[in-house]
Parts: C-alpha cells; structure tokens; sequence
C-alpha cells in the first residue's frame, strides 16, 4: 500500500481511551474522581458479550480511561488482573471499524475479536494484536453515548 494511503488511512484513527482492568469499579473509581479529580464520568454498563462491566473517566475532551471488571472468571480480563497487568488496551475511534480491521491486518495486525458493545450503541468494536503482540481495540466513531453523573472530588 502506497504510503499516503496509509497515512490517510491511519489519520482517521483517534484516541479514545486506555482499558484498565479492575476487581471493582466502584473502589477503581475512587482515586480518580477524589484524589485526581475527574468529574465526568460514565455510568456503568454491562458489555455481555465480553462478560465485562465498565466504566468510562473523561482525562481530557474526548479521551478516557476506561475501567474493565470481569463478571466471570473466564471474562477476558480476569487473566490480565491475575497477572497484576492493570492498563491492557489501547482504544482508536474509527469512521469504519470494518475497513480498518482490514487496513491493518494487511499491515501484520491479528484480529482476536468483531463484536457489538453496549458502551458504543452496539455499534461495531474489534480487539486487536499488533505485530509486536500490543492489545489494541478498535471503536465505531461518534457511537459512544454513554450519560454522565458528575461524581464529587
């Protein structure tokens, strides 16, 4: 692929978030919202698919941190919180998650999962491998609407 097609390509991708993996939302929460301040944050939401609850911080306009807590001992996260391996993911918004599945896995990535998320409107997402084995996640852009509660600092 031409290198300005990848560079176009590649630019529709935005940060979104980082996915941290937690025992418990509720106590995840506390030093982000008392001790560091963040206000903004997302209600929780069960993403049955993944068997996954989670919980969004907004750091800055449009980036976020998101809190993982598994709802079974074989969810996806549970292997990375036996591991104390808390951030586990990288997040890009993307116009297409479909197409951009497909520009990266021709340039080595390895798709691990296509599902629909309840925290996106059931709006397409896609986990990831880069070459060098990074998580990365992928999610439809403008599909996350989740409502707010402004939680005291």
């Amino acid at each position: 692929m031409p290198h300005s097609q990848i560079d176009e390509a590649m630019s529709l991708l935005k940060l979104h978030h980082v996915g941290c993996a937690v025992p418990s939302i509720e106590v995840a929460l506390r030093p982000y919202t008392q001790a560091m301040g963040f206000s903004r944050v997302s209600n929780i939401v069960e993403v049955a698919s993944q068997k996954v609850r989670v919980c969004f911080i907004e750091t800055a306009p449009g980036v976020y941190i998101e809190l993982v807590q598994g709802l079974a001992e074989d969810s996806p996260v549970s292997s990375f919180l036996k591991r104390r391996q808390y951030y586990y993911h990288v997040c890009y918004s993307t116009p297409n998650v479909r197409e951009t599945i497909e520009h990266l896995e021709a340039n080595g990535f390895r798709r691990l999962s296509l599902f629909t998320s309840e925290a996106f409107g059931d709006s397409d997402c896609a986990f990831l491998l880069t070459p060098e084995m990074a998580l990365v996640e992928l999610c439809t852009e403008g599909a996350f609407t989740l409502f707010y509660t402004s939680r005291g600092a």
